[in-house]
């Protein structure tokens, strides 16, 4: 058997974006039980869906980022790098576009930059979360396995990086209870009797 699995989406511009991939199942697993979706399929279709939504996002937000701030006109571009973003989902390699600096405005400059920073994160929030989640109910190498079991991200996330985020995040939840707790107001007792 033969499966399908098309995407289809509409950019800002209006045009219809559209991907397909395939899963071939063979029909004599159905004896042995093989029935549904494994998860290495499901893997894999998650790996694909989202290299092609980051793919298509990158397309339609890189164009707006090329336009200077002060004139409104297009930068030069300079050149293209290959970079990879880190998901939940996988790790996506994408061509990012480096801009020269506007001429027009800045005659006396030869810089590039590139509008990518944030895109690159080592640590994509979602990712930082589950991991954290993960480290906070099981021992940190089961975390990590269980990660690298049911997502398609690289086996590179270590028992180390688990506890990690794990206390990276309590932390940052702990800073975030405290103040809430100065800015509410104090609360007054009430006596029962």
């Amino acid at each position: 058997m033969e499966w399908t699995v098309t995407i289809e989406g509409r950019d800002e511009f209006g045009d219809v974006q559209r991907a397909q991939m395939r899963i071939e199942k063979e029909f004599e697993g159905l004896a042995s039980g093989e029935i549904g979706l494994s998860i290495d399929d499901g893997k894999r279709i998650m790996s694909a869906l989202q290299a092609f939504v980051v793919k298509q996002e990158l397309a339609a937000y890189a164009p707006a980022r090329r336009v200077c701030v002060s004139c409104e006109r297009l930068r030069p571009v300079k050149d293209n790098t290959r970079q990879k973003i880190r998901t939940v989902f996988g790790t996506v390699a994408v061509k990012i576009p480096r801009w020269m600096v506007c001429q027009r405005c800045f005659p006396h400059f030869s810089m590039a930059s590139r509008f990518s920073a944030k895109f690159a994160r080592t640590r994509p929030p979602e990712l930082m979360e589950l991991t954290a989640r993960l480290g906070s109910m099981l021992p940190y190498r089961k975390a990590a396995e269980l990660s690298a079991e049911f997502l398609p991200i690289e086996r590179t996330e270590s028992h180390q990086t688990a506890r990690k985020r794990t206390l990276t995040l309590g932390a940052r939840l702990e800073d975030q209870s405290l103040r809430q707790e100065r800015e509410s107001p104090p609360r007054a007792f009430q006596r029962t009797t």
